[in-house]
Order: C-alpha cells, then structure tokens, then sequence
C-alpha cells in the first residue's frame, strides 16, 4: 500500500510507498505498465511498455533505501534494479534494469501527481522516467526527462494484493477502526447514487447496515441492508483520488467488488479499479465526512472494524402474507396444485393452503418461502428477472438465489420481502387491491405495497390433494345440474375429440376410469377406450384452455390432482397448468364446453364422483377380408366401440394370412378403436404339425408380432380369439376339439396375451367341453337373433337362450349394417371389456 505525506502546497509533493511488491502503470492507458524486455535478466536489459500481462517481466519490489529514495527491483532477479543508463543527464537518457551497485542512478524519488498517479525522479540527474513521445505502442521505449506534468511522466503504482474470505457472509456495521462509535453510513434515503458518509453509530439504523457477500476470487459484494437492491460502488468507475463512494443498483462490474484486507486488528476496503482504498476524506473521522476512494496511505482514515449484526429471525413456521394495503388480502398462488410458472396474486384469505407458505430460515439472513400445497415448490422470481414488475411465482425448489428472500422488519409491525437476487422487493402491483391483482418484485420504496403481516396459520388439511378415491369407474357430474355429466362429444374417439356438458345418459362416453399415478396424480381415462384420457389441448396457463381426449402417454397435459371439497364432490386440476376443470360460462346446455379456468371455487368447477359399477355393455363388430375396404373414420363415428379383427386362418403359412388384417389394424389404431384379433381354425389335433393347435397358435403370434414392429397391439380385454366352427373337424370328438381350443389359448396367453373361445350354441353345447374352457378363457358366443339386420340397441334389449357358462362376448348378427362398410357384417356386443 502507499502512504502519501504532503509537504508545503506545491503542485508536485513528496510520496512514500510502503514496501512491497507492485506494477507500474502508465497513464496513457489502463493496459500499459513498465516491462522488462523480453524477461531478460543481464546488464541493460531495456525498459520499455508494454501491455499487462502479469509476469514478472512487469511486477517490481519497491524498497525504500536512503531519505525519500527507493530502489525499483525487478521480480525476475532481485539482483537487478531499475536503472539510469550511465547516470546519464540528458533527455532521452536511457532507463535499463541493472545488476545493484547502490549507485544514483539506482535511487528514486516517488512524488505524488494527481488522481493516484506518481512522478518518478532519478536521484543522479533529478529528470522524471519518461514514456518516449507519450506512446502508449508495445515497447514504446522508457526514457528520462525533464519533467513536463505530461501524462507520459505519470505512474501508478497498484498494490499486488491477493484477497480472501477474511469474514463469513452476513450483515454487519462498518465502523472507523479510530472511532468505533462513527459508523458508514448511506447519507439520507437509501437510493441509487446516494453517498456514504460517516454517521454516529446506531445498531437500529439499517443504513448503516450491510451485507457481505464473498463472491470468491478474493472478492466481495457489499450491499445496503436498507436497500438491498444497492451495492457499495465507486461512482462512475473511475479509479482516481477523491472519487465518490456511494450505493448503485448492483451491476457485477469492478466498481462494486472489494477485497477486505485484515491487517493487524483491523480491516481495509480494497477496490478492484487499481486496488485503491476507501477512505474518510481529508482523514476527517468525525459524524457526517464523506466516504470516497483514495490511493492506499496507512492512516486511519482507511482503518475500519467489520462487527457481524445478529438480525431478529423469524421462526419458522406456516404463516400467511396479508398485505398493508388490505390486511383481508393475502398472497396467493390460487391453485389446488403446486406447478412451476404458476404466479401469485392478491386474493381475499379464505384458509385455502396456497395462501399458505412455510417460513424456513437457511442461513446468511435469507429464507425459502415453502408453498402449503406442496413443500418441494417455493416463492421464485420469474426467470431469475431483476427488473421491476417482474412477476413472483411459484416455482419447483432449485436452491437458486431468486428462491431466496430476506425478511425484514419495519417500525410498524409489517415486513419487506426482498429477493436475494436482485434486491427487489416484493410488491402488489400497482399498489391496487382488486381480486387477482399480481405480485411482483419492485425498487424498494417503503410503500405500503410492499409491507406484509406475517401471521402464523397451519395447514388445512381438509385442502390438502390426496389419492382418496379408488381406481376405478366413475361418472363426473356438475355441481350446477345433477343430470348434467362431463361426456365425449358424439361418443367419438379419434384425438382432439372435444369433450363436454350433457345429459346424463349412462352411455360410455360418460364414463370415466381413475388411474392412480405414483405422485398422487390420477390418468382419467375414458370407458371406450384404455388408451384415450382426458387431455388438456396445451400446457399453457392460459383460461380456456380446451379439455378433449387423446391416446395416453403419461405426459402432464393428460395428469390431474383431485381435491375433495366434501360431500363426495371435487375440484380436478391440471398438473400441467394448475387450472381446473371448468364448465364454460357456467352454462348447463347440453354442449356445453368443458375447458380449463383459474381456481374459483364455484359450482362451475365443482364435480361429484359417482362409482359406476353397472355392467358396461359396449357395441362392437367382427371383421375380415369379407368386408374388403372399410372406411374406418365412418366406422368411429357410428357409434361402434370395439372391434375383433380376424389375422388368418389354420397354419402357419402366409398364404393363410388375412389380406385385410394389416389394414384393418392400422385403421383401428388410427381411430382409437378398441380391438382384438381372431384367427379361424381348422386344427383337429394338438400334434405338432403344421395343422395342429401349436401352429395355428404360431400363426397368431407371427401376426402380432408384425403389429408390434410399429408399435400396435390388440387393447381390449380378450386380446385374442381361436374361432372353433368348422363342420370339416366335427368328427374329431369333444375331447380332440376341447384339447386343441386348450393348447391354442394356452401357447397364447404364454406369450402375454389374454386369449378366448369363440364359438356359436351348438358348438359350445355339444362339440367342447364349455365349461372346463370357461373356467380358464373368455367365452365369444355366436347366436344371431331372429331379426332382420337387428341394431346393437336392440340387442342390448334380448338375451342369448345359451346358458351353460358366462359370456364376454356376443355375437347377435351376421347381417348388421354399419355406416362406412359395403355389405353386411357381423354385430357384437361385449360386456366389461376391458375388466
């Protein structure tokens, strides 16, 4: 560090260093410092400038020797000096490092300039080190001069300091170390540029608190308590004498970074800009001098004590945030859920747990604000924004400074919320109270905007989302009219189907099965089909968005968290938006959109679940390529919800495949149509040839693994069929044909799939042993009515006369008549399905 002693009032004074090791600067340019020619150390190695590169070419052992004279020694031999060419006395003599010989021509004077800048003087022909011409070019030569107060007689001289954690992160009072009762201070109110001074000490006062922050490097931030926004600064970033300290909105820029210097009992503050001091101006330690930047000079006026401050903290604890504007309005994220992006706002308190947030302190001065709904989400700062009116959201805890919040207190009871990142303060927007109106971080005015009641509450536990209703099926009726159910539009199935209000019907677009996820979210899946669940149409958190159905995937558009508000009623939430079901408009006309809204906690978003647990009786047909090409969009549409397509008949040959399974699947895919697989026999035995059980079973699994390659796979609940009709295998006996049926459905359901019998009253009575086979697979029963092309509705009003075992199936017609199919085609009905 330098020590300046001022002698008389001539513009050119008499300086003293402290020894130690320093660089030169010039200055004709911040990069610019006094090099040693190549790093050569031997007699007249050249001095010259050249760009900082911090070797020891450029770094110099500044020792006093006689009276105000030093020697200048080079870091790359202490051995060798700065020296004057000969002692020469001419301008223009040549300046060189040289081996020490105690000569003049080896001794300098070091004489303060201006702004922190020194003369340097030979002590053998009083001429100033001189920068030839006042180039600032690489290897401009160094030189001696008369002295002409230019800018290439001036230098610098920074102090090689290597900073380090000298104290822990915290708040603190920063008081003179030649009066610990004058304490830095920010003069007045706590605003950017607003200077520092020195105040009488007051532990209350938070002005003269502040925050450290070790940034690592060596260095530190020093913030304002008061304003936690403000950081300790050198005004303007200029590096010169007498320059301002004051506070400035924290930039990350060498104006606000410090190395705290411990030295024998007390502290230094070393700015980055040229490692120069803070300093009480004029040396003047009493109330109210101002604080400025100055060269470093061992006085006490750059002496300073650092006491850690012991903030009051908060307990931790549940509390709600109620503003000063309203006391009756709390911060709240307004959801039933706790997602990332979902932003706060200002609402009336009503117990609900997102008004609720758990206080934990960590450490340092600063706390996490837990949500109630949910301990792994916090209060965050939307995109880690530091610029006002950015929005306060909620946000999956990721230990990052924008989750972090100082809380202080004010004189009249209420509390700042400050974000740790960007020193903002938590804000109501605009200072209005209306119902919704957003939370937000903003400049710290002390208004009542941004003063907050912490009072303490526990959680609801009555609010709280739990995975209380079972697996299973379920009508969802609304809360405005009983008769009036959340149903697919026109029983459709394809993806984006919009799903609606409407009469309650019973059908199965109005049924719906609850999937327990392993988080406590649930899959709504529809009753038509396993594949298709409820869907938010995106993940945005926009009112509106659209409900529909689509093929499951687990993504979180198609995840939903059930809240019981009592009386077996519900609020169900996106996980994707934190939005609720909601009927749109509050209408109950049938059609009535459903679509996703903002918790409001009215009958719109209010939902009974009603267990289903009659029979549900689908309609179904069975194909092959009698049906040649089908238009399986028609198909959808008509009202048909499952199919059984056939794959092939008899062996495994693949002359024996059926010409339209492949397309029949692929459609049926397509449309989200529920479907199984047949395969017609002829097997009589159970050898293994190429006419027994075993390959026809391989024939069936050759085909599904065709489907397989692009990811299809049969879905209903009998997965696969062995048709057992043909008169050619009659004679084989009861025994044979219930063998084959058997081995078939065996090797199947070996491979992982359910498999089944079809075959019509007369077979089942005479030619299999039904019962012994309906103990082990679904029965397909083939009985057509007496009608002509009867519809699925009118099945669904008879019965089959066969009554030996249960069936899954029924096979009412051979003649239906389905929009989308030229010709006749066979009719089913299934029952439970996919249980």
């Amino acid at each position: 560090f330098i020590t300046v002693f001022f002698v008389g009032s001539n513009a050119v004074n008499a300086a003293t260093i402290s020894e130690g090791i320093y660089t030169i600067k010039s200055a004709l340019g911040n990069n610019k410092v006094l090099d040693v020619n190549g790093g050569n150390v031997a007699n007249g190695t050249n001095v010259q400038l050249y760009s900082s590169n911090k070797t020891d070419s450029q770094r110099w052992y500044v020792k006093p020797v006689e009276g105000d004279y030093y020697e200048i020694i080079s870091m790359l031999d202490e051995n060798f000096v700065l020296d004057v060419d000969n002692a020469g006395k001419k301008n223009r003599t040549n300046v060189q490092i040289y081996k020490r010989n105690n000569t003049n021509a080896q001794k300098w004077l070091i004489k303060y300039a201006d702004n922190g800048y020194y003369y340097v003087i030979s002590k053998c022909n009083d001429l100033y080190l001189d920068v030839n011409g006042g180039s600032s070019a690489d290897k401009t030569n160094i030189q001696m001069y008369k002295g002409n107060k230019t800018k290439s007689q001036k230098f610098k001289f920074i102090e090689e300091i290597s900073g380090t954690q000298t104290l822990d992160d915290g708040v603190y009072n920063i008081t003179s170390f030649a009066n610990d009762n004058l304490a830095l201070s920010v003069k007045d109110e706590a605003k950017n540029e607003a200077k520092t001074v020195l105040k009488t000490k007051d532990n209350n006062n938070w002005k003269q608190l502040w925050r450290l922050k070790y940034l690592g490097n060596g260095y530190y931030t020093i913030s304002s308590y008061a304003a936690e926004m403000f950081t300790l600064d050198v005004k303007g970033g200029n590096a010169a004498n007498e320059t301002k300290i004051q506070i400035y909105n924290s930039n990350n820029t060498n104006a606000q970074k410090w190395i705290i210097k411990e030295e024998n009992g007390y502290y230094s503050l070393v700015s980055a800009l040229d490692h120069m001091y803070i300093d009480i101006k004029g040396g003047t330690i009493a109330n109210g001098t101002a604080i400025q930047l100055y060269h470093g000079n061992d006085t006490n006026a750059q002496k300073f004590n650092f006491t850690k401050v012991d903030i009051p903290q908060i307990p931790n604890g549940y509390y709600t945030l109620n503003s000063a504007l309203d006391e009756t309005k709390v911060v709240d994220s307004n959801s039933v859920i706790a997602i990332n992006n979902l932003l706060t706002e200002l609402r009336t308190e009503n117990n609900a747990n997102s008004q609720k947030w758990y206080i934990e302190y960590q450490k340092d001065g600063y706390y996490t604000l837990k949500s109630a709904l949910n301990n792994e989400y916090v209060l965050d700062v939307k995109g880690g924004g530091v610029t006002n009116e950015t929005k306060v959201q909620v946000y999956k805890s990721n230990n990052t400074n924008p989750q972090k919040w100082y809380i202080k207190a004010s004189s009249d009871g209420y509390y700042y919320l400050i974000d740790k990142n960007s020193g903002r303060y938590m804000d109501v927007a605009g200072g209005k109270t209306s119902e919704g109106n957003a939370i937000q971080i903003y400049n710290g005015n002390e208004t009542l905007s941004q003063k907050f009641k912490l009072n303490t509450t526990t959680v609801n536990t009555e609010d709280t989302i739990t995975q209380s209703y079972e697996e299973g099926y379920y009508i969802i009726t609304s809360s405005l009219n009983n008769n009036k159910t959340i149903d697919i539009s026109g029983g459709k199935k394809a993806n984006g189907t919009n799903v609606w209000l409407y009469d309650n019907n019973e059908t199965i677009a109005q049924i719906w099965k609850l999937k327990k996820l392993s988080d406590g979210y649930y899959a709504i899946l529809s009753a038509m089909n396993p594949e298709l669940a409820l869907t938010a149409e995106n993940a945005n958190m926009t009112n509106g968005i659209n409900v529909e159905i689509s093929r499951y995937t687990g993504v979180n558009t198609q995840q939903w968290a059930i809240k019981n508000v009592g009386n077996e009623k519900v609020i169900i939430a996106s996980r994707a938006s934190g939005l609720n079901i909601n009927v749109n408009d509050g209408k109950t006309t049938n059609g009535t959109n459903i679509n996703l809204y903002e918790n409001t906690s009215s009958n719109q978003q209010i939902f009974k679940l009603t267990r289903h647990t009659d029979v549900k009786i689908y309609n179904g047909i069975d194909v092959s390529y009698y049906q040649k090409n089908i238009d399986w969009e028609k198909v959808s549409n008509s009202g048909v919800e499952f199919a059984i397509i056939r794959a092939g008949y008899g062996g495994d040959w693949t002359k024996q495949d059926d010409t339209q399974f492949l397309n029949n699947v692929a459609a049926c895919e397509r449309y989200n149509i529920p479907y199984g697989l047949y395969l017609y026999s002829y097997a009589s035995d159970i050898d293994n040839d190429e006419y027994s059980a075993q390959a026809e079973a391989r024939h069936m699994l050759r085909l599904i693994d065709e489907i397989e390659k692009n990811n299809y796979s049969p879905n209903i609940g009998t997965k696969v069929f062995i048709d057992m009709e043909d008169d050619s295998v009659v004679n084989a006996g009861k025994d044979k044909l219930t063998s084959v049926s058997d081995t078939f459905c065996s090797i199947i359901e070996q491979n992982g799939y359910t498999c089944g019998i079809y075959a019509n009253k007369t077979w089942l009575t005479n030619n299999l042993n039904a019962e012994e086979l309906a103990k082990k697979y679904e029965i397909w029963l083939a009985e057509w009515l007496n009608a002509y092309r009867p519809t699925h509705d009118y099945a669904k009003t008879k019965k089959p006369s066969y009554n030996l075992t249960p069936i899954k199936y029924w096979q009412f017609a051979s003649d239906g008549n389905i929009n989308g199919i030229s010709g006749n085609v066979d009719m089913d009905l299934g029952y439970d399905i996919f249980d």
